[in-house]
């Protein structure tokens, strides 16, 4: 069986757990292991086999057959850059980076290899939401009218947490925007957000937000309201409704134990999932074995570069709109 060399670039939670999934195809081998700190890339060298090296070395190598680049966003776009000069297929975690212009010029270095870098835009695989797209699209409720995203954190980073983000539109919101652009297979059309430091005022000092309610309007009229928060006091809490001409499609919130047991006392079942990791484990897995997938067979990606500039556009837009407090057109 051949085996195709991956270079991971990131040592830390993302990073190992796209290892492990990627451990479980035997096609793919993981040689390369990259990021600065020397214990944290020796222990995940450990656990997979692979061999820590520096950049240099890395894209040096000509036997590498695919890169994947889950570092913080503020180095996306130089690895980026440095692997639109090879010929292997790119995973890169979101966004391509915080600052549009650097995006952009990230999308004109990969001109011609955009369908071969692949964005990590893991809700596109949550089987759940797969299934309400393809209600959307089969019919089932009509014409989509409105639609509600409710995406929010269980508990919120300490200040500074946000030391390595790009913040909660550019960061997380951004996941939203690429979802509901799969999920209607519409583009935006224009954009208005209103954001605050509600939890922690402090966040305003590290010019961070953790409360932000967008709407939106798609180029075919839907309307889209977007729910970001970085607490909910009951667990990591992602929800989302289409209404439509004929009816309505929703996926609620996701628990450990689907028991909700009703006695005379009352109704209890399980909180929703604690952390993004517990809820899309299975995204997770998917995204990463569709890569190793495009890898093994040549084939282009999706979602793909341009749809992480397209998202990444949009977060730009709404970070306009929080600036003006006023509706910004795509």
């Amino acid at each position: 069986m051949k085996k195709f060399r991956i270079c991971l670039f990131g040592a830390g939670e993302m990073a190992s757990t796209h290892a492990m999934n990627l451990a479980t195809d035997a096609r793919m081998e993981l040689a390369f292991i990259v990021d600065p700190s020397a214990e944290r890339a020796g222990a995940l060298a450990a656990a997979t086999g692979a061999r820590v090296v520096d950049m240099d070395s890395a894209f040096e190598d000509a036997s590498i057959a695919a890169y994947i680049i889950a570092t913080p966003p503020r180095t996306h776009a130089d690895y980026l850059q440095r692997a639109a000069q090879t010929q292997a297929h790119i995973f890169c975690e979101k966004p391509i980076d915080h600052d549009i212009g650097r995006a952009r010029a990230c999308l004109a270095a990969l001109q011609g290899r955009e369908s071969f870098v692949q964005m990590g835009f893991n809700r596109r695989f949550d089987p759940h939401f797969i299934a309400l797209k393809q209600a959307i699209a089969a019919g089932k409720i009509g014409t989509p009218e409105q639609v509600l995203i409710i995406s929010r954190d269980a508990e919120a980073p300490p200040v500074e947490g946000f030391i390595h983000s790009s913040g909660l539109i550019k960061e997380t919101a951004v996941h939203d925007y690429d979802l509901i652009r799969w999920l209607l297979d519409d583009e935006v059309a224009e954009v208005y957000v209103m954001a605050d430091a509600l939890i922690n005022p402090d966040y305003l000092t590290v010019g961070q937000v953790d409360t932000t309610t967008t709407t939106i309007r798609m180029a075919r009229g839907t309307h889209v309201t977007v729910l970001n928060s970085l607490r909910a006091a009951f667990g990591y809490d992602q929800r989302l409704e289409v209404l439509g001409t004929l009816g309505q499609a929703a996926v609620g919130n996701l628990a450990q134990s689907q028991l909700v047991l009703s006695t005379h006392q009352g109704v209890t079942g399980e909180k929703p999932y604690f952390s993004y990791f517990q809820r899309y484990a299975e995204a997770y897995r998917a995204e990463i074995m569709d890569f190793a997938e495009a890898v093994a067979t040549g084939r282009p990606v999706t979602p793909d570069a341009t749809d992480g500039l397209r998202a990444s556009e949009i977060a730009e837009a709404a970070m306009l709109s929080v600036q003006s407090k006023c509706p910004i057109r795509l």
